[in-house]
């Protein structure tokens, strides 16, 4: 049997709590839960800005390659080394 992890009632709800130190499970009763729940939002539907794959979409021109990185470089020669 489930007991709240706050007051020790029969729990309603096992809540999973993710954060950068791991994940963790705790146990609510109806009452604790309702607390937990009520300054809470759902999330937005989508990616996050900035997230792999946000910037690239099928509505996005193609870029041109850009020449400096496609020219080839010329091979220097005749150039004698200096130095010590």
């Amino acid at each position: 049997m489930l007991v709240c992890d706050t007051c020790g009632r029969p729990a309603a709800e096992t809540v999973m709590l993710r954060t950068s130190k791991g994940n963790r499970q705790r146990d609510y009763c109806n009452e604790h839960l309702d607390e937990l729940l009520a300054p809470s939002r759902a999330p937005k539907r989508g990616r996050r800005p900035g997230s792999a794959g946000a910037k690239a979409s099928s509505t996005t021109k193609a870029r041109k390659p850009n020449a400096k990185r496609t020219a080839k470089k010329k091979a220097v020669t005749g150039r004698k080394r200096t130095g010590a």
